[in-house]
């Protein structure tokens, strides 16, 4: 079974094999509230903040942050 399982529940991913990077952009966008001013906070380009989110969003099976 693989982190990005349907029906796998947060409880049960294996954490260890979290990119832990992906927390430091997901404080940015919770406290930016934009793709674009979070990578500015970061020092990374638009297209690597929205790959990490697009990550996150497979990884908790879940869209995270809605327009």
């Amino acid at each position: 079974m693989t982190a990005s399982h349907p029906s796998m529940t947060i409880h049960e991913l294996d954490f260890r094999k979290i990119d832990l990077n992906l927390l430091v952009v997901f404080h940015a966008l919770m406290q930016e509230q934009s793709v674009s001013r979070a990578a500015a906070r970061l020092y990374l380009g638009p297209s690597a903040v929205s790959m990490s989110l697009r990550r996150l969003r497979e990884l908790f099976n879940d869209e995270l942050f809605i327009r």
